[in-house]
């Protein structure tokens, strides 16, 4: 057998291996997920008659009986633990269109990510039309996108569909704190927190000397706009030892930001395809395009030591 190319059977080229379901993959996100195909040949697995009948008849029309058949299958094929499926059994009427959520998790929980994405792209066509009545969590299902592209090592895809999903914003505050970290450790400081208040933004810096440092505020202004011109920039130099405004007083327009949710999420999918494909470049001997890299990265993620080691290993 072709270890590269598997045979595989009529019906699952016929569901799986169709590379025009991938063109129109998110509207939202233009990346290309033409090298998702062909499957390898550790992926055979997959290759069951009866799941993939049960697969392709949900794809003509959605009902219960077809989730109660998948549930069956999955259940039969390992995809699923008995005890989940019969949980799942109880439930399945709920699901309507969020039940490919289940379908890509089924195959991603087993490391099956070409089959997941192929789910993926059903449940995203739905959520990037606005389809009623979906649960799913659409910023966590664009950030198991990443996190496929990522094990299926297509650093490429990865980095560009996480770029698009943090977002302009995301990426133009990543910049803004890189500027504030860098003069706050000039001053001997570090930026203490952010807060925001619709398109204000207020960071806290603290300094040995916050009157000096604070001198420093226009010509930071100045830059943060260029990268960020939607936002209303704040900076408030507060001394080192200062304690931070715990609760906020009454009539206080600012609230803390705390990076968490999905964003996270996108982060650790483009740190970890930022350096599988950095390590890629180095063993070809495009050293100087690695180090672009991690540093391109490294302003998205400051905090990110393992950019730091992965240049210090560079030539």
């Amino acid at each position: 057998m072709n270890k590269e190319n598997p045979v595989l059977s009529a019906d699952f080229k016929r569901l799986y291996c169709d590379a025009s379901v991938y063109e129109s993959f998110s509207a939202l996100h233009p990346v290309s997920f033409r090298r998702v195909l062909p499957f390898q040949h550790t992926e055979e697995g997959v290759d069951h008659r009866h799941l993939l009948l049960v697969e392709e008849a949900y794809l003509a029309l959605q009902s219960e009986y077809g989730r109660q058949a998948i549930v069956a299958e999955y259940a039969r094929c390992g995809l699923l633990e008995e005890t989940e499926a019969q949980a799942l059994r109880e439930l399945v009427d709920f699901y309507d269109a969020d039940f490919f959520e289940l379908m890509r998790q089924a195959y991603a929980n087993v490391g099956r990510f070409r089959c997941a994405l192929r789910w993926y792209r059903e449940l995203i066509a739905r959520l990037e039309s606005q389809k009623p009545n979906l649960s799913t969590d659409s910023e966590s299902a664009y950030a198991s996108v990443g996190y496929c592209l990522y094990s299926l090592g297509l650093f490429e895809e990865a980095i560009v569909w996480s770029k698009a999903c943090i977002g302009p914003r995301q990426m133009a505050d990543a910049i803004s704190r890189a500027l504030i970290e860098y003069e706050a450790q000039l001053a001997g400081g570090t930026l203490c927190a952010i807060e925001r208040a619709g398109p204000r933004t207020k960071y806290i810096v603290s300094s040995f000397e916050p009157e000096r440092a604070s001198q420093a505020t226009p010509r930071l202004k100045v830059a943060m706009k260029a990268f960020a011109p939607f936002q209303d920039i704040y900076l408030d130099w507060i001394s080192h030892d200062s304690p931070k405004p715990q609760p906020w007083p009454e009539g206080y327009p600012f609230r803390a930001e705390f990076d968490g949710g999905s964003l996270m999420r996108h982060k650790m999918n483009l740190i970890f395809a930022t350096c599988g494909h950095a390590d890629r470049l180095k063993a070809k001997g495009y050293s100087l395009e690695a180090k672009r890299l991690l540093r391109e990265a490294a302003i998205v993620e400051p905090d990110a030591d393992i950019f730091a080691e992965r240049l210090r290993l560079l030539p």
